[in-house]
């Protein structure tokens, strides 16, 4: 079935996509800053070594256990659209239909705003102080890795000249070891740095983020970024057979994963074997309900009242959800110091290069969230709203205390994904380790499924299954599973990344 690359640590540890990014968080815990302040140095490093998933365009999600108090804070670090971003314009512009790319697809990156504000208020370190490591990334460069590899393959022919010279600088789709150079993406963190989130939302990056898009067709007043600000929430929590699992709130997904643990909960899924058709059956009846009741009924709670009470029900819709299911470039990290502090952390720009709106003095490519809005009902578009979005971060706890921060890339997958882990850790018993490594199942939209190798074939259902080697192409997952004497990293064999502690 393939290993996951694992390091058990006594003191601290962290997980992500990419060795330099856990390098970058490693050597600040080693330092003695706490979890929070190595997640801000991973989150930026990976923003720079794996660029095309979660840049400074794009958005940033988390979930926070603090030792101190006990408490899980979530943080959400989705941006909204411009004013000019309107449902009369997308109808007018692109065929009746929400685009999947371009300008239209653009809301105000979140991704600076939330990671300073997780630093902000559970940090101890010295902001800019922690971004260093990823300045340098950006000016000294870099060895691709096959992660960023498959992104420049994956958008190579809509890659502009400019955008080539920096990520493919060959002349042709990036091969591992080719060096990668950003010079305007270092002076854009450098600006960061030194004067915080107001001098990428207030000062020169977003007069040309702004200019960008206005000059593209979607107006985009400088307001509309400047008065962006992350937000705290409160995390939606579900006990799934005596473990308590935290998710993001809408405008995030994270509702969805709950629904279908929560019609698990009522399942004999604990009697069916972990690769078996029955256990296949059984969760894809609980996804069909979850993933409709979401097209139904998510959205951003500023704008329309999302009735969570009524989601959970669990009642059976009366159609197959109708949304696309999309795969997405994210990535996922997570973190856990010596003192039991814990970061469930991800970021994304969407899909390969976000909207393939590049910035060229800022060096970043745009998010394209917007595409995750819909024509109509709670997803709507409209101006200075959030999309419906994939992101979310989990932590699992037990005895009050957390066991398990893990996190995947997906896309629409997500939700499965997360229960997929939930009832790998409290149904099957496996240890970190083998939850990520372990093969899974994903629902493609429609009736497609695709199924890693390993699982029994499912009779029910009608599906067409799709065989995928294994592991296969369903998300990087990166997990931290913490224990009384010791913390272990997990890294999924399905991407590139390191564990990394001591």
């Amino acid at each position: 079935m393939g290993l996951s690359r694992t390091l058990i640590a006594e003191h601290a540890a962290v997980a992500s996509e990419q060795p330099l990014a856990s390098l970058a968080g490693y050597d600040v815990l080693r330092k003695g800053g706490n979890a929070f302040d190595a997640a801000v140095a991973t989150s930026f490093a990976l923003a720079v070594s794996f660029h095309p998933a979660g840049g400074l365009g794009g958005d940033f999600f988390g979930m926070f256990f603090e030792a101190k108090t006990g408490r899980v804070h979530c943080l959400n670090g989705s941006g909204w659209s411009p004013s000019g971003l309107t449902l009369d314009l997308v109808k007018s512009r692109a065929g009746g239909k929400v685009p999947q790319f371009g300008p239209l697809t653009c809301v105000v990156p979140g991704f600076v705003s939330g990671v300073w504000e997780m630093h902000r208020k559970l940090g101890t370190g010295e902001f800019g102080e922690l971004l260093r490591a990823s300045i340098d990334l950006a000016e000294r460069g870099f060895p691709a890795g096959e992660g960023i590899c498959r992104s420049v393959a994956g958008a190579y022919p809509e890659l502009s000249k400019e955008t080539r010279e920096i990520f493919a600088p060959s002349g042709k789709p990036t091969l591992p070891g080719d060096w990668i150079r950003q010079q305007s993406l270092a002076k854009a963190i450098s600006a960061v740095a030194d004067g915080g989130p107001d001098a990428f939302y207030s000062g020169w990056p977003a007069e040309k983020i702004a200019s960008t898009l206005t000059s593209q067709g979607v107006p985009c007043d400088l307001s509309d970024i400047a008065d962006y600000r992350a937000e705290w929430v409160t995390p939606l929590t579900l006990d799934y057979r005596g473990t308590k699992v935290y998710e993001v709130p809408p405008n995030s997904m994270g509702a969805t994963s709950l629904l279908i643990l929560k019609l698990l909960s009522e399942s004999a899924l604990p009697k069916t074997a972990a690769l078996s058709k029955e256990r296949i059956d059984l969760t894809m009846n609980a996804v069909m309900t979850a993933y409709a009741r979401r097209d139904e009924m998510l959205g951003d709670p500023r704008f329309d009242k999302i009735d969570l009470e009524s989601f959970m029900s669990g009642d059976r819709p009366t159609a197959m959800p109708q949304s696309r299911i999309r795969s997405g470039d994210t990535t996922a990290f997570s973190v856990a110091d010596a003192d039991g502090n814990v970061v469930s952390g991800i970021q994304s720009l969407f899909n390969h290069f976000g909207s393939r709106v590049f910035v060229p003095e800022c060096g970043i490519f745009l998010n394209n969230r917007a595409s995750g809005f819909s024509l109509s009902g709670p997803n709507r578009v409209g101006p200075r709203k959030r999309p419906l979005h994939t992101l979310s971060s989990t932590i699992l706890e037990r005895g009050g205390r957390p066991c398990l921060a893990i996190g995947a890339s997906g896309g629409d997958y997500r939700p499965l994904q997360h229960a997929l882990f939930v009832t790998n850790l409290v149904d099957y018993s496996m240890p970190a380790e083998q939850n990520v490594a372990h093969p899974r199942f994903l629902w493609g939209g429609g009736k497609r499924l695709l199924v890693e190798r390993g699982y029994e074939t499912p009779e029910n259902g009608g599906y067409e299954v799709e065989n995928l080697p294994m592991p296969g192409r369903t998300g990087v997952c990166q997990a931290v599973e913490l224990a009384e004497h010791y913390r272990k990293a997990v890294c999924d064999v399905r991407g590139d990344g390191i564990p990394a502690g001591f």
